[in-house]
């Protein structure tokens, strides 16, 4: 028998999704890296994307999230738990990240968002 790990529900949601692979240098004036991709699913504590890069387990990203009909752009700091290559035909990669407790991140108002959509 499997055990879910998890604490929230998965809501099934396609939306647009950006994540921070490389910052720029603090005082530069260069951009960082970002990657475009789209979420699978949602919860109050992590998302499951994919996406054309692969990305490293244990990794911490910012992740902009556009819900569809909730107006805002959430950003968040996510930690990389799992990444999958994805099987043909798909191209690209899945990944799964736990939602970390930042404070200058809107977590708060994706919780809540969340909660309200669980309902």
């Amino acid at each position: 028998m499997v055990h879910d790990k998890r604490r929230h529900s998965r809501l099934p949601m396609e939306s647009r999704v950006f994540i921070e692979l490389v910052a720029p240098d603090i005082g530069s004036d260069e951009t960082g890296q970002v990657a475009q991709c789209r979420t699978l699913d949602v919860s109050r504590g992590g998302l499951r994307v994919t996406l054309e890069h692969q990305l490293v387990p244990g990794a911490i990203h910012q992740i902009g999230v556009e819900l569809p009909g909730a107006g805002d752009t959430y950003y968040l700091a996510g930690e990389v738990r799992w990444c999958q290559a994805n099987r043909p035909p798909e191209r690209g990669w899945t990944a799964g990240f736990a939602l970390l407790n930042a404070g200058d991140s809107d977590i708060d108002g994706w919780t809540a968002l969340l909660a309200r959509m669980e309902n």
